[in-house]
């Protein structure tokens, strides 16, 4: 009777250890999910913003070269000396001397890119060379970014 009692101690606790392994790996993989769409949501939101701020000073800059709007002669200037500034921060290249890479080399320094400074190459590239070898480096680093990192034993 004591061997029997001993024997299903032994099966309870080993269906006990299975469903902690159970909740434990459940949690991680729900834990991994959180993190990788937090990752994403931070890159969309990143993005946005840098849209958002492009947009607000294509707005100003339209209000100070409207000449039939009150008051925009006296601040012009002063105004488009800050949009001019605040344009050169939000649109400053990510890639040192970029401009004296060939598209090979371009196309390379993009691999290492946040979601930001792959706008900002893209429209350097949009206004000026447009490689075509620089805009698919860019469409692999988007998709790599969207990827859910590695994940190692831990």
């Amino acid at each position: 009777m004591l061997d029997k009692v001993k024997e299903e101690i032994k099966t309870v606790s080993s269906r006990i250890r299975e469903a902690q392994d159970n909740i434990v790996e459940q949690a991680d993989e729900l834990l991994f999910q959180a993190r990788h769409k937090a990752h994403l949501v931070k890159g969309e939101g990143a993005e946005r913003l840098w849209h958002f701020e492009n947009q607000a000073l294509d707005w100003v800059e339209d209000v100070i070269d409207r000449a039939d709007v009150p008051g925009v002669d006296k601040v012009r200037e002063n105004v488009g000396k800050l949009v001019g500034q605040a344009r050169e921060n939000v649109t400053a290249c990510p890639v040192e001397d970029y401009d004296g890479l060939n598209a090979r080399a371009a196309a390379d320094a993009v691999r290492a890119l946040n979601h930001v400074d792959l706008l900002k190459i893209e429209r350097i590239e949009t206004d000026g060379k447009a490689r075509k070898t620089v805009f698919e480096a860019i469409a692999r680093r988007r998709q790599q970014l969207q990827k859910p990192p590695f994940r190692g034993a831990a």
